[in-house]
């Protein structure tokens, strides 16, 4: 079998498509490359977003709270019924917040999972604390009792949850 050599025409364009092959390639790896170094990057990105988020509302959920138990603490049953009505707005704008947020590791979307659990949790609290609140203005103290009772459960459960998604994401 013989090999044809190619003319002297026809060398210098065998050249530069040889040439634009290997830019082409080299293009290729190099973009290859960077997206497959983009991504973990992007991916701690995104879970960063989620813990930054999550640590936010997280404090903004602790001092209402504070205040919450500060109102009752002094006996002052309708402030406490305003702080737990805007502490459960907080909750429900948290979890709105939460829900915007893709995580990108399956860490984060556990998180995120637990994350939301919590602030739904923390939206009934609010709703029992401001019905205790309520009943102590009207004198029903066994039904004030009986919310707070309620508020207590699913507080604690929410902050079960809550400690759960930060250990997650560490």
């Amino acid at each position: 079998m013989q090999f044809r050599r190619p003319s002297r025409l026809t060398a210098p364009a065998e050249q530069r498509r040889e040439r634009v092959r290997g830019r082409v390639g080299a293009l290729a790896l190099s973009s290859l490359a960077a997206i497959t170094l983009a991504l973990p990057a992007a991916a701690h990105a995104n879970d960063a977003r989620l813990r930054t988020t999550l640590a936010l509302w997280s404090h903004r959920i602790a001092v209402d709270a504070q205040g919450i138990g500060l109102s009752a603490a002094r006996r002052h049953p309708r402030r406490m019924t305003l702080r737990a009505r805007h502490f459960r707005l907080d909750a429900l704008r948290a979890h709105k917040a939460l829900e915007a947020v893709q995580p990108s590791s399956s860490r984060g979307r556990h998180a995120k999972r637990l994350a939301l659990a919590a602030f739904y949790d923390y939206g009934i609290v609010g709703r029992q604390w401001a019905l205790s609140g309520q009943a102590r203005v009207h004198g029903l103290r066994t039904a004030a009792v009986a919310h707070a009772r309620i508020a207590a459960r699913y507080a604690r459960r929410g902050s079960a949850l809550l400690l759960a998604a930060k250990r997650l994401l560490g």
